[in-house]
């Protein structure tokens, strides 16, 4: 069986490449023919390509976790998931817009929405949601707000669809104030109106905020990171979210020339199935909730 293979940015052509040379050598869990589905009804029989699943996921939070479940799922309907694992959120996007892999997983709506606007792609949609997990502010320094000193420094993503999230929650905490009607995935420092702790904010990537929280006072974590390194979300945070109304839904994102088609139909079948609820409860307890209904 391959492993997932884990990558930079600047390694992920080279995987790329190596998927395509992979064509034609028979081995189930290397790629055949073209990377990117017909989506034109050919059968399988006609177009083997059909039966495999080009798919990007990134190794942050779980969603490189459930990849062999994932992949025994899709073989219950005769479908290979060909995959790459990698440590970047810029391509995966690019890749399935140019059609050189047929989805990815690792982001979420709001991420989604307004990277496709800003990079102008038009060959990408939503597929399906997943799942949402509350982000929350941690510190490996103190157990509550009360006891955060003025001054502090507080650890937040640099990305526009993360960055006014723990700004939000001090927001709602009564912390700061932000401008009225700033929207959560607009929110950046410029809109904060008053800071009366005088807090300092270290903007980070996404994939650097666990790493950063031995750095600041305060920080924010997804869900998947926080249980990973040990901490129970509706016990440990300092500050967590509330799902309601946010548009911080879990996504897989679909090349459009599959949309509807029989393969990205057994993809959310895999997804939804319940092997994989099955590992969020037993992983990360309540932390994780299902999308499956908003599907229907």
């Amino acid at each position: 069986m391959k492993k997932p293979i884990r990558l930079t940015a600047l390694m992920l052509v080279l995987a790329l490449t190596f998927l395509a040379a992979a064509c034609g050598k028979g081995n189930s869990d290397q790629a055949a023919g073209t990377t990117a589905g017909t989506g034109n009804g050919k059968s399988a029989a006609e177009n083997p390509e059909d039966k495999i699943i080009h798919h990007v996921m990134s190794d942050a939070g779980f969603n490189s976790e459930i990849v062999k479940i994932l992949k025994t799922e899709l073989a219950k309907d005769g479908y290979t998931l060909d995959y790459v694992v990698v440590n970047d959120i810029i391509q995966p996007n690019k890749i399935v817009n140019d059609g050189e892999a047929d989805t990815n997983s690792f982001q979420h709506e709001a991420y989604f929405d307004q990277f496709v606007k800003d990079q102008g792609l038009k060959n990408i949609s939503r597929a399906f949601y997943t799942t949402f997990t509350p982000s929350g502010l941690y510190s490996k320094k103190y157990k509550s707000f009360k006891d955060v000193p003025d001054g502090a420094l507080i650890g937040i993503p640099v990305d526009p669809a993360n960055n006014g999230r723990a700004l939000f929650m001090l927001r709602d905490l009564g912390l700061l104030k932000l401008k009225d009607g700033v929207d959560v995935i607009h929110t950046t420092l410029k809109d904060i109106t008053d800071n009366p702790h005088r807090y300092k904010f270290k903007e980070v990537d996404q994939l650097m905020l666990q790493r950063t929280l031995d750095d600041v006072d305060v920080g924010f974590l997804f869900a998947g990171t926080a249980v990973q390194i040990g901490y129970k979300p509706k016990q440990d945070a300092l500050a967590l979210e509330d799902g309601k109304d946010l548009p911080y839904k879990g996504i897989v994102a679909v090349n459009n020339k599959l949309l509807g088609t029989p393969k990205i139909k057994a993809l959310q079948k895999a997804y939804e199935s319940q092997a994989i609820k099955d590992f969020y409860k037993e992983k990360y307890g309540d932390a994780i909730e299902s999308l499956d209904y908003l599907n229907k």
